[in-house]
């Protein structure tokens, strides 16, 4: 008996159903599963070691360079008090990182099951999405920046 004749019709040997990943769910999910562990390492460095101390990290090299503040200004402090269960406090230090990261879960949480389903995962802004997120963050610096409007400084 030869080969092709143990092959049933429509068959192929070693080759993966069509959309759809080869390996076990493990091995697929295993790149979601790192990054998740090390976002949540980075988290538990900042509940434990606080940015609202000087001298544990850097300061803002813009803010230092001209005195103003860059999008990411209270960043650290912000993911610190959501550490702490303190959202208005995150949302005080800097809104955008509480949408950024409750944006940026959705987005783990999509590439997981995806992962666990074998398909392929190509997440894409495109070109409209990068402008939008660019004028996004130049328009939150420059009213950040207006002079009196302290209700949008990280301080």
């Amino acid at each position: 008996m030869s080969m092709r004749e143990r092959i049933p019709v429509g068959r192929r040997v070693g080759v993966p159903t069509p959309g759809r990943l080869p390996g076990t769910v493990l091995h697929r999910i295993r790149d979601p599963l790192l990054f998740g562990t090390g976002v949540a390492g980075a988290a538990g460095v900042l509940h434990f070691m606080s940015p609202n101390h000087p001298g544990h990290y850097p300061g803002c090299p813009l803010l230092a360079l001209t005195g103003l503040y860059c999008p990411f200004c209270g960043g650290l402090r912000s993911v610190a008090d959501l550490t702490h269960g303190d959202v208005s406090g995150a949302f005080a230090r800097n809104p955008l990182v509480p949408l950024a990261l409750a944006a940026g879960l959705v987005l783990w949480a999509r590439w997981l099951v995806t992962a666990m389903q074998g398909r392929p995962v190509r997440p894409q802004l495109g070109p409209g999405g990068n402008r939008l997120v660019l004028v996004l963050a130049v328009t939150f610096m420059i009213l950040r920046n207006i002079p009196g409007w302290t209700w949008l400084s990280p301080a």
